[in-house]
């Protein structure tokens, strides 16, 4: 229900919801109505959403960001660098890849990121331990991640996530700045890959976007065909936003099932071009704009990304 009473100089409406109360006043038109979730009270002004760096929230409501980074991985192709330091702690201009990825997840609010590690596991946890500037970390760990891939390393990560209303998951060989993650959030889609059209520094999975910019395919480099065509593709940037309800109905099950189908050895891609192959709106594609990032695979990579960030 809603109602009027005078307060002071102004009217002020009682808006009626779950069966709390909450005060909005034509003046504080721009802050939506406390709502309450799980038992706690969230107020959203522009002022709090600035101020925390929190932006998610859906009209009103606050709502539980989390983020799961896959770093389980050998990355030989930065060998010899990696034989001791994991891929995921190397350096660009100074700052370890995985401290910027949660710099950035921090910056928008995720209260809780899971790392999946595997090779020098033990390192990452060293350096980052159980907390990044407030955030929490937790770890999950692939114990065979020389005989499998990404799409295992999820499932493990998975499961350790808990309870989440928004999923951002990670690669953790990409380095990028605030712009992209603020995109992702403002972004309406339930579900988003972030992507960047072809240019020719740009190498492994691409997508292609149907003409309302869902992923219409999802194409890792071990499986394009002979005649495969990258100039009009999106290479993917492995930085995703799911939400509940997709992650527990359409990514997990598929997730299980390619798992059991090949123990393990399918990169994560394969299982999203299944998904959108099903759905042709499961996940749409975003643009970078005018976020910089870079996949770093091996040392021309690691030049460019320094160039890029310097």
């Amino acid at each position: 229900r809603n109602h009027y009473a005078k307060h002071n100089s102004g009217w002020f409406q009682t808006f009626v919801m779950r069966g709390t109360t909450q005060w909005w006043s034509p003046y504080d038109i721009d802050w939506p109505p406390t709502l309450v979730m799980r038992g706690t009270t969230k107020w959203c002004s522009p002022y709090d959403r600035e101020k925390e760096g929190a932006l998610h929230y859906a009209g009103g409501l606050s709502m539980t960001a989390k983020a799961v980074i896959l770093v389980a991985g050998m990355g030989t192709r930065l060998q010899p660098r990696t034989l001791t330091t994991h891929k995921c702690l190397t350096r660009v201009n100074g700052t370890p890849i995985l401290f910027n990825a949660l710099d950035n997840l921090k910056d928008i609010g995720v209260e809780e990121t899971v790392l999946v590690i595997g090779y020098l596991g033990d390192e990452i946890k060293k350096e980052i331990g159980s907390d990044h500037k407030g955030m929490k970390i937790t770890y999950a760990v692939n114990d065979i991640y020389a005989q499998t891939n990404t799409s295992f390393s999820l499932k493990e990560g998975l499961s350790a996530v808990g309870d989440f209303d928004v999923l951002y998951l990670l690669e953790g060989d990409v380095f990028f700045d605030n712009v992209l993650l603020r995109r992702l959030v403002d972004d309406t889609h339930e579900n988003t890959t972030m992507v960047e059209p072809y240019e020719p520094r740009l190498d492994g999975t691409f997508v292609e976007l149907a003409d309302d910019g869902f992923v219409a395919d999802w194409t890792h480099k071990s499986m394009r065909e002979e005649n495969y065509v990258v100039e009009d593709k999106y290479k993917t940037i492995n930085i995703h936003k799911f939400s509940a309800g997709f992650t527990k109905d359409v990514l997990t099950p598929c997730l299980n099932d390619i798992c059991e189908e090949t123990n393990g050895k399918s990169p994560l891609e394969n299982i999203m071009r299944r998904i959108v192959r099903n759905d042709s709106h499961a996940v749409y594609g975003l643009t970078s704009g005018d976020g910089l990032w870079f996949e770093i695979d091996d040392e021309n990579d690691l030049k460019i990304a320094e160039e890029i960030f310097k």
